[in-house]
């Protein structure tokens, strides 16, 4: 006997679809004022920063010009993770009528999946003081240490920096942080100015980096200095970061090297009738990668002052 397939969750699918999609597109995300974000058509990623040419030499009328290898930098790889949720329209919520109660599972799951990736994007920081990352951000840097650390060392060995420190969000802090990514030293010694346009905090910090970025006079003087970071990094502040203390000063998303992989996301899928539950159901599948391939582009503080 031919399995008997009802004919609404076809009907309905249409439906379910655009409440889908339009639920995806009121979401607010962050990932694109942070990440490189970019598609995929591979079972992973891998990059390699480079360290540039050394500055021109002076060189005499008929010398031969002398030419310069570049050094790579450390090597890193995106490893795609799949993430999935399905959602279910029972017959007997067909037959009830629960119209409002079926309308509201599309908009859930485009939720669900929007708020997978964000997470996954902000746990990069979240889990960035850890060696390895954590969370949905399990990823190793290039030079085995944390994204932020105060002992980075270029491939060679030679030189070793900084992007961490403890100290609170304040105006100095700010001034401190941003005038260190002005003065990075590449794999040759050479010095690449970062210029940082983000600040990036938690809900907790929103007010104080508001306070510190639009105030036009130094905070808590007396005299009438002005403010020398007013206006000068965007603010982006994050639901989704976990710490109500740590901060982060970012340069452009190309500069920063963090990047962002979409492997595959084909929207909701379905119906799929189960004959047995009598449901249709709908399911939301997406494959993707996050980290970073360099480390100089950022800088972050704990902000506890331990």
């Amino acid at each position: 006997m031919a399995e008997v397939r009802p004919k609404w969750p076809q009907a309905l699918d249409n439906v379910f679809r655009q409440i889908h999609d339009e639920a995806e597109a009121k979401f607010v995300s962050r990932l694109d004022k942070v990440f490189n974000v970019t598609s995929s058509d591979k079972a992973y990623e891998q990059d390699t920063s480079m360290s540039g040419y050394g500055q021109l030499e002076e060189t005499a009328e008929l010398e031969n010009i002398k030419y310069e290898d570049t050094v790579p930098g450390w090597e890193v790889t995106y490893t795609h993770k799949k993430f999935a949720k399905g959602a279910s329209v029972s017959q007997e919520m067909i037959d009830d009528e629960k119209w409002g109660m079926i309308k509201k599972r599309p908009a859930a799951l485009a939720k669900s999946k929007m708020m997978t990736l964000e997470q996954a994007g902000a746990d990069v920081f979240n889990y960035g003081f850890v060696v390895g990352g954590g969370g949905k951000a399990t990823f190793t840097g290039g030079d085995g240490k944390a994204l932020f650390a105060t002992n980075h060392v270029n491939r060679p060995g030679d030189i070793i920096q900084s992007n961490k420190i403890t100290t609170a969000l304040t105006q100095s802090a700010i001034q401190a942080v941003t005038l260190a990514m002005r003065k990075r030293l590449n794999t040759k010694g050479q010095i690449v100015e970062f210029m940082p346009t983000t600040l990036l905090v938690p809900v907790e910090l929103q007010y104080t980096a508001q306070i510190i970025m639009k105030s036009t006079q130094v905070l808590g003087s007396n005299f009438n200095d002005i403010n020398p970071v007013q206006g000068s990094l965007d603010i982006v502040i994050w639901p989704y970061l976990t710490s109500a203390l740590a901060w982060f000063v970012l340069t452009d998303q190309e500069d920063a090297q963090l990047n962002f992989f979409i492997r595959k996301d084909e929207g909701v899928q379905g119906p799929n009738w189960d004959f047995d539950a009598e449901a249709a159901r709908w399911k939301s599948v997406v494959r993707f990668s996050v980290g970073y391939s360099d480390w100089m582009g950022c800088y972050g503080s704990v902000g506890d002052g331990s």
